[in-house]
């Protein structure tokens, strides 16, 4: 069998360090969503380390290209921190929690809950409404796996989009429904 020698620069654009990684960035407020607002439905930072060359969404500020159907990032929550109650059909979504503690809360309304130690992982079901929160009193961190061809399948519980709509108003609900992939259409 026949090898690939890529050398060292080769070699380069498949090495990711954590410490060089820029959080990604969206300029949601020229969409009418305000930062805030899009915050409040996910992780508070997040590091796109590995995703498809198709990428888009959140996805597309990655820093290493990666095999179609895989995405790796990593969430980085304050205390309290996490993105609220949502769901992926489409794509399967694994968490392993590198530092801190993570509640994580499934079912259609969160009923459900365990917490999630360092070094523990869960992998979530398809079609499981999931969120997950920064249970301890330090920033923490949690690597993010997500395996299937649509990367920007997700669907947060109408309750959701009902508490955008009351805190930053109906027009920046209807802008993020609008001008991203997330929907508010699950449960």
């Amino acid at each position: 069998m026949k090898t690939i020698d890529i050398g060292p620069d080769g070699m380069a654009e498949h090495i990711v360090r954590f410490n060089e990684l820029q959080p990604k960035q969206g300029n949601y407020a020229s969409l009418g969503i305000p930062s805030e607002a899009y915050e409040m439905l996910t992780a508070k930072t997040l590091y796109s380390l590995l995703a498809p060359a198709s990428a888009a969404g959140s996805h597309q500020f990655t820093s290493a290209t990666g095999p179609d159907g895989l995405s790796l990032s990593i969430a980085e929550c304050p205390p309290g921190d996490g993105p609220m109650l949502h769901a992926h059909m489409e794509t399967h979504e694994i968490f392993f929690c590198l530092r801190g503690r993570f509640e994580i809360s499934w079912g259609d309304e969160g009923e459900h809950a365990d917490v999630l130690e360092q070094f523990d992982m869960v992998d979530v079901p398809l079609g499981v409404t999931r969120a997950f929160r920064n249970v301890g009193d330090d920033d923490a961190l949690l690597l993010v796996i997500i395996l299937g061809s649509n990367q920007n399948d997700i669907g947060y519980a109408r309750a959701v989009g009902d508490q955008v709509a009351a805190k930053y108003g109906p027009d920046v609900r209807d802008a993020i429904e609008a001008n991203t992939s997330m929907k508010f259409n699950v449960g």
